[in-house]
């Protein structure tokens, strides 16, 4: 296993920064942070490809989100998939110069089902695709069903 350099939390959180905050202040109220995609590009840079937990986990602590005037909305400890997403809100604040708007039922209903659409993503890839998955589900068989 390969190990861990240090400072790398705090190049993970400054690419993040400029690869996705910075371009989102001003003209979008959300940060979408695609794991899987953010993951790759930090690879290209040198990171450590087996250290999932030490791409996000600089993330999710409140050193990243609150001095750039942002609120952490997706889970801690979320699962670290190529499909996770880690979201982030623009709060009122020193960094932020537009007021927080109220989120409408589209965009909460959007930014909720994304969330599902990954973890239903992998328990279908588990169930060797869509149509295994479904036989599953239907199954009376308790133990195919467990």
């Amino acid at each position: 296993m390969a190990k861990s350099k240090t400072g790398w939390s705090d190049r993970v959180r400054e690419a993040a920064r400029r690869e996705y905050v910075e371009p989102a202040r001003g003209n979008k109220e959300f940060v979408r942070i695609p794991f899987g995609e953010f993951k790759s590009k930090l690879v290209r840079l040198g990171f450590p490809q087996s250290h999932a937990n030490q791409v996000a986990t600089p993330l999710e602590t409140d050193k990243f989100w609150k001095p750039l005037g942002l609120e952490l909305l997706s889970p801690k400890g979320q699962p670290r998939t190529v499909d996770s997403i880690l979201e982030f809100r623009f709060i009122v604040g020193e960094r932020s110069q537009e007021p927080r708007r109220e989120e409408t039922p589209a965009e909460k209903a959007f930014r909720l089902t994304e969330r599902l659409r990954g973890l239903l993503k992998d328990e279908i890839a588990a169930y060797g695709g869509t149509e295994a998955f479904i036989r599953w589900v239907r199954s009376d068989d308790d133990e195919d069903a467990a």
